[in-house]
């Protein structure tokens, strides 16, 4: 039985490009404070660096900078150098949350700022020496970096907050959400790109640039990994193609293969994602049967999404599909969106694939990373994905829980897409 998705969208205007407003700031802020004085702390630094830019949160803008918020004074931005580029024509344009920054080395302005708010003794969260995130376990702050502010600031208390701070900025307002919502939207025409770029000869580099050329050309941006893709007629493998950092000719798509991407479609630092998974001529019958469980995946999950149900929750019935049918994945089938901090469990059980068997060993994989319990503003990728045989099918978009309910944002995504051959 093929299973029909009926997605609960809405038309958002590619002509509107929503911002979000110092209401917006004074409730983030407020948040932070809250966040403060609930964990028994003085105040709290955030070092912005890496992938979801944490001071972002705090600033609106991605500066990858280090930033000191105590629960009386507005954030101070600590930055390399003089941000010149707030005071030009151009820059004029945009309004600023604070202008409360600091130029030169960021450690030494950060320890010469404690000093001055009296706070050399204090107890002060962090948010930079672990994280959620994917591949930041560890934390994006250098070793030197850190062991220089233990050295000159000797007295504080240091306490690692990231996981909390991190999801905190899980929920999202009225105005995030319509963010999100334009972020999806760039995805949608990104992934609409993608399928009308496909085709038998063309260059899989070409569909590739489809996709991104219509999201930074629709005013959105992409962070690492910025895109992943493969293609051909056999792969089991996920990630970026070889010949992005390898160089030699990307593959001509032929009849019988297949193109997928992971799309990653920002808008104002807010992350959609989209599974565009393409197919050059009808699909053989394992290819439909991969898509099934990936269909009824995909159509579980948002069944049961709905206020109270906890991410583990979600995660065990989006995976149930996968033992049944005797298939495995490679990336998780869900995961939180803006910002990506818990995963469902990836490469469940690789065992039950024959395409394996020549391997020297199984691939290793994840399990289910955090659980929380979801509520309204909240979003999701929903990317299930199956392999068995040297095929594998990966289908989703944007899925976001509102007080309007289940808000599936992309369409393209949710199904394999066939091309003639």
């Amino acid at each position: 039985m093929t299973l029909l998705t009926i997605p609960n969208t809405f038309e958002i205007d590619s002509d509107v490009f929503p911002t979000l407003s110092l209401t917006e700031r004074d409730r983030r802020w407020g948040n932070v404070r809250e966040f403060i004085s609930s964990n028994g702390l003085d105040a709290l630094v955030v070092f912005g660096w890496d992938r979801n830019a944490n001071d972002s949160y705090l600033t609106n803008e991605a500066q990858h900078s280090i930033v000191l918020m105590t629960p009386t004074e507005d954030p101070l931005v600590f930055l390399g150098d003089v941000p010149i580029n707030r005071y030009d024509g151009a820059g004029a344009r945009y309004e600023r949350w604070t202008d409360n920054w600091r130029s030169g080395n960021p450690v030494g302005g950060l320890v010469d700022a404690l000093g001055e708010y009296g706070l050399t003794g204090a107890t002060i969260g962090v948010v930079g020496l672990s994280s959620r995130a994917v591949g930041q376990w560890s934390g994006v702050i250098p070793f030197s970096t850190w062991s220089t502010v233990l050295q000159k600031l000797p007295g504080v208390t240091w306490v690692d907050v990231a996981d909390a701070y991190e999801t905190l900025t899980l929920v999202k307002s009225a105005e995030e959400q319509e963010m999100i919502r334009k972020a999806a939207s760039l995805g949608e025409a990104a992934s609409a790109a993608y399928v009308a770029a496909a085709g038998v000869g063309v260059l899989e580099s070409v569909v590739t640039a489809a996709a991104i050329d219509a999201i930074v050309g629709g005013g959105g941006w992409m962070r690492a990994p910025f895109i992943l893709e493969r293609a051909g007629s056999h792969r089991f493998g996920w990630g970026q193609p070889e010949w992005f950092s390898m160089g030699g000719r990307p593959y001509a798509l032929q009849k019988g293969d297949s193109i997928a991407s992971e799309l990653f479609a920002y808008y104002g630092g807010f992350e959609s994602q989209q599974q565009i998974d393409v197919v050059i001529g009808e699909p053989d019958a394992l290819l439909r049967e991969l898509e099934e469980v990936c269909l009824e995946s995909y159509h579980a999950g948002i069944e049961a999404l709905k206020p109270g149900i906890r991410f583990a929750e979600l995660a065990a019935i989006m995976d149930e599909p996968l033992a049944r049918s005797k298939t495995w994945n490679t990336g998780p089938m869900v995961q939180t969106v803006s910002p990506v901090i818990y995963n469902s469990a990836t490469r469940i059980d690789p065992g039950v694939d024959p395409a394996l068997a020549h391997l020297p060993k199984l691939p290793g994989g994840v399990g289910l990373d955090g659980d929380f319990v979801i509520t309204e503003g909240v979003a999701f990728a929903f990317e299930p994905n199956a392999l068995r045989d040297g095929k594998r099918v990966c289908i989703g978009g944007t899925v976001m829980l509102t007080d309007r309910g289940v808000e599936e944002l992309n369409t393209i995504a949710n199904r394999l897409q066939v091309v003639p051959a």
